[in-house]
């Protein structure tokens, strides 16, 4: 029988690199300081970008489509995945420019979202209980 929670299904099958912790600090700052200089327009947004980051990283990540995505995306060569994600970005800007809601509820929505990965990458570091070397593939990766 399955666990309800088995987080060994939202992680990787190995443990986090340092690369991916100091991301994540950085990634921490710039919520934080939002948070703390008082920046954040619309809270609900905020929870509702958390929310929606946390299924797309834990469940939504587990299902059919997730696995189809994570698998193409893992199978693209470093050019292709930068190039993915620079489309990325470029869609989110353009949606900023051209949406009819305004920037600073986008912007809270992404803040939540970079909550959400914050606290992912927390709960991965406890529960793979450390950190590797600087990246995944190499001496130390497998």
């Amino acid at each position: 029988m399955r666990a309800v929670f088995d987080a060994g299904t939202y992680f990787p099958d190995r443990p986090p690199t340092w690369l991916e912790v100091g991301i994540t600090l950085l990634v921490t700052g710039t919520v934080a300081e939002k948070v703390l200089r008082g920046d954040v327009v619309s809270w609900p947004a905020l929870w509702a970008g958390f929310a929606v980051f946390a299924v797309a990283l834990g469940p939504a990540s587990q299902s059919t489509l997730g696995a189809r995505i994570g698998q193409w995306f893992r199978g693209l060569d470093g050019f292709t995945r930068g190039a993915a994600i620079v489309l990325f970005v470029a869609g989110f800007a353009l949606l900023s420019r051209f949406a009819w809601f305004p920037d600073a509820l986008l912007s809270d929505f992404g803040s939540g979202g970079l909550l959400a990965a914050v606290c992912y990458m927390v709960v991965y570091v406890a529960w793979a209980g450390g950190v590797s070397g600087w990246t995944s593939g190499g001496a130390d990766g497998p």
